[in-house]
């Protein structure tokens, strides 16, 4: 008999695969490289300009971009990467551990231009049976998976009827088509024996079933001011 466990979704570092930005929003979604050793996913929901004066040269205009991610990818360095861009990420403006809170986190760095975001469809609460779209890393490679929504559990974070895999941590569930974002994937299910130690899947793969948890984008109005 087996038992269903969940996982945190944060993995290894591990070389990604290319796709179309053109059908997917890819150009906001990146790999977030947790202290070296885990990487998470995590997308731009915020690039604003700001402008500051500098003595003698007038005023430096740059922007402010803001990173959405799961809480239990908190680290002390973190790197956020989208192709041949490595960013590190100097400021972690709030986050909510999933022990005891949603498992959210928003963060930020500064560029020269203005990047890619992605929409928060706050207050957007998908119904039974909707159809969402995952983008996060199995593994390092890149993974899009629709899969309907199967509920609310009592935290009231969304079960969704799909599978992901280690390193989908903070990944976007957005609604198909569209650049808008309803969550953020936080956990897995894993098979077990119901008698196997916690570090039955450390040592022997266990399979990854259905459903995978993500938190509502509206909990990251908690932590950070939109």
């Amino acid at each position: 008999m087996a038992l269903a466990v969940l996982i945190l979704l944060s993995g290894t570092p591990a070389a990604t695969r290319d796709a179309s930005a053109q059908v997917f929003p890819l150009d906001a979604i990146g790999r977030l490289v947790v202290d070296g050793n885990r990487v998470c996913a995590a997308f731009v929901v915020r690039s604003e300009e700001r402008r500051v004066n500098v003595r003698y040269y007038g005023s430096s205009v740059f922007y402010e971009n803001w990173i959405a991610t799961a809480g239990h990818c908190f680290g002390d360095d973190l790197i956020f990467i989208q192709g041949l861009a490595w960013r590190r990420i100097p400021q972690v403006i709030g986050y909510s551990g999933g022990a005891v809170g949603h498992d959210v986190m928003i963060a930020s760095f500064t560029t020269p231009s203005r990047v890619p975001t992605l929409e928060p469809a706050f207050g957007e609460y998908p119904e039974v049976g909707d159809r969402l779209l995952l983008i996060g890393y199995s593994h390092g490679a890149l993974m899009m998976r629709v899969s309907p929504l199967a509920g609310y559990d009592a935290r009231g974070h969304m079960e969704i009827e799909g599978y992901a895999s280690p390193g989908s941590s903070g990944g976007p569930v957005l609604i198909p088509g569209t650049r808008r974002v309803v969550g953020i994937g936080i956990e897995t299910t894993l098979d077990r024996p119901a008698d196997a130690s916690p570090l039955y899947c450390v040592l022997v793969r266990c399979a990854v079933k259905p459903p995978y948890t993500a938190a509502h984008i509206d909990r990251i109005k908690g932590i950070a001011r939109f």
